[in-house]
């Protein structure tokens, strides 16, 4: 009997799965992407990740397929530990606030008879954040895995981070921020979040005039590519701000190297200088990741293996 665990990545515009086999590697022809569908309703929204998760296990072609557990790369804010939502203030998740996506997850699974021949007895369902899981995933899979201290943000619709040395995240020490999250720290006029992001981008691109239909960055970058010389100043503009924002966070924790995931950072050819114009730290390396949700289920995978009861529930 094949024994497999179950990666989620979950955005706000798409969820990303994968089966894992039982030494954490992504089984070929698995990997799926469904609508996030983070608008929908508590009910509805819950019914569309075990559909998910019936059609994820259908992919597997071994029909005895047993699970041992299902892992969650979540952004937040999110309790981890009880598997209850707390995002807000976002026009993503909203109708999630409050609700324990474990329990429910776990009332419809035991009353689903289809799945029920599918588990194992040590079943369990993790959760924990996004920018956490691709950190841990890559320090121990990817590029990562050369330095001994990493700096890790993901930049999309917002600012993810961790802080990883020698393979363990940093969240309570004075040389990173609570947490190891920069997204709510203080930065500009506002807070880190509101620059180091898609919106962020989109922001600079209006002030210069330019109008991003739809709000599709790839856009943008490919008229930067193109020699568009109003575009190109946006990203350079956006990487000094990326590079203002870090400065403090890599005098403090000294990272050999950041290591950068999200949509954005496949643009990085076009911030990069600007980043070095604003941090003065020429040594430091950036390595982009180009599909971070990869490197989430490899966290996924990590995490089963360490049985952390505090962010696990048995089946």
């Amino acid at each position: 009997m094949g024994k497999y665990a179950m990666a989620f990545d979950v955005g706000g515009s798409f969820i990303k799965s994968a089966a894992l086999d039982h030494a954490g590697h992504v089984v070929p022809g698995t990997y799926g992407i469904y609508p996030a569908k983070s608008n929908e309703s508590k009910d509805g929204f819950m019914e569309h990740l075990v559909a998910i998760l019936h059609q994820q296990t259908n992919r597997l072609l071994d029909r005895s397929v047993e699970l041992y557990g299902v892992g969650y790369a979540f952004p937040g804010p999110f309790d981890y530990a009880a598997g209850i939502s707390y995002i807000s203030g976002t026009d993503k998740f909203e109708r999630l606030y409050g609700v324990n996506i474990r329990e429910e997850l776990l009332d419809r699974l035991r009353n689903g008879e289809a799945f029920e021949c599918k588990r194992s007895e040590r079943f369990r369902i993790v959760f924990e954040n996004d920018a956490n899981l691709f950190a841990l995933g890559e320090w121990h899979t990817g590029y990562a895995s050369l330095y001994s201290r990493v700096m890790f943000l993901t930049i999309g619709t917002g600012a993810g981070s961790a802080f990883v040395e020698e393979g363990k995240l940093i969240t309570d020490r004075d040389d990173v921020p609570p947490n190891g999250w920069i997204y709510n720290q203080p930065f500009g006029e506002t807070v880190v979040d509101d620059y180091i992001s898609k919106r962020g981008i989109l922001r600079l691109a209006e002030q210069a005039g330019i109008p991003i239909e739809g709000g599709d960055i790839r856009m943008l970058a490919d008229s930067a590519r193109s020699g568009d010389a109003t575009a190109r100043g946006v990203f350079r503009q956006f990487g000094r701000s990326l590079g203002e924002m870090l400065t403090p966070y890599v005098r403090q924790f000294r990272p050999e190297a950041v290591v950068m995931g999200g949509q954005i950072a496949k643009s990085k050819d076009l911030f990069e200088k600007g980043i070095f114009e604003t941090l003065t730290e020429p040594k430091l390396q950036i390595r982009p990741v180009l599909d971070t949700s990869l490197s989430a289920f490899a966290g996924v995978a990590h995490l089963l293996r360490q049985g952390d009861n505090q962010n696990e529930s048995k089946y």
